[in-house]
């Protein structure tokens, strides 16, 4: 059953309307017609089945029949702070982190930042991470789609002071990420992610002092995208619902 994303719906809706670019996906790609049976879901965690009864030239109607109960979102909450990348690996980011069940991902500069980003850039980036997250959301089941923004290092230590707090940092040769999460079930994760250049030393003064427990991942220096994978799957793996 194809799924489309259609933020204004509820759960008391009987009759849906698919449009934009999900519309010209449902007709132009997929050629669905009158009959089809497909999913629609809010981002929030709704998703409601239900039967195409009319395509038109500019939306499609779909009756609804019920819910879809999902089990496909983690128990656990985990928000990323990740260090913005330069290039199309923000993107990449955005869309590993929403098939690991991410329910944030906020990028943030430091005086390491390699990439120049501001202004009209922003608001751009962030209108095609957020559709790169509605895709991964279709494509891995989940009916939550990530929220994605854009701030700055001080801003994001301020950000879920009551979560579990993870620093990556490459530097910490004693303390590992599975001794960190110990007894930690059932509490929020927030995992901070440096940029290419890493943290400064007063940068990661700075997390600590805001409640940021340092780990290491092994002997081996990582790439801050592989990076991200390695602790969003541990994490899961540890707390959440990721089987080995």
């Amino acid at each position: 059953m194809r799924r489309f994303f259609v933020d204004d719906i509820t759960g008391d809706s009987r009759e849906v309307l698919i449009r934009g670019p999900e519309f010209v996906h449902l007709k132009k790609v997929l050629r669905l017609g009158e009959g089809a049976r497909v999913s629609v879901f809010n981002g929030r965690g709704l998703e409601l089945k239900g039967k195409v009864i009319e395509v038109g030239s500019a939306e499609a109607r779909v009756e609804i029949e019920g819910r879809v109960e999902s089990g496909s979102e983690s128990p656990l909450k985990i928000v990323l702070f990740q260090g913005f990348l330069k290039g199309d690996r923000p993107e990449f980011i955005v869309q590993k982190a929403t098939e690991l069940g991410v329910r944030e991902v906020v990028f943030y500069t430091t005086g390491r930042t390699v990439p120049d980003i501001s202004g009209d850039r922003v608001k751009r980036r962030l209108a095609r991470w957020s559709r790169i997250a509605v895709e991964a959301a279709k494509q891995c089941g989940r009916a939550w789609v990530p929220d994605i923004a854009f701030g700055d290092f001080p801003g994001v230590l301020a950000l879920y002071p009551g979560a579990t707090r993870i620093a990556l940092y490459e530097g910490e040769g004693t303390q590992g990420l599975r001794e960190a999460l110990k007894d930690k079930r059932g509490k929020d994760v927030a995992v901070l992610i440096g940029p290419e250049g890493g943290f400064s030393v007063e940068e990661l003064s700075e997390a600590v002092s805001a409640g940021f427990i340092p780990v290491g991942l092994g002997p081996r220096i990582l790439r801050s995208e592989t990076a991200t994978l390695a602790v969003l799957s541990i994490i899961q793996y540890e707390l959440g619902d990721l089987q080995g």
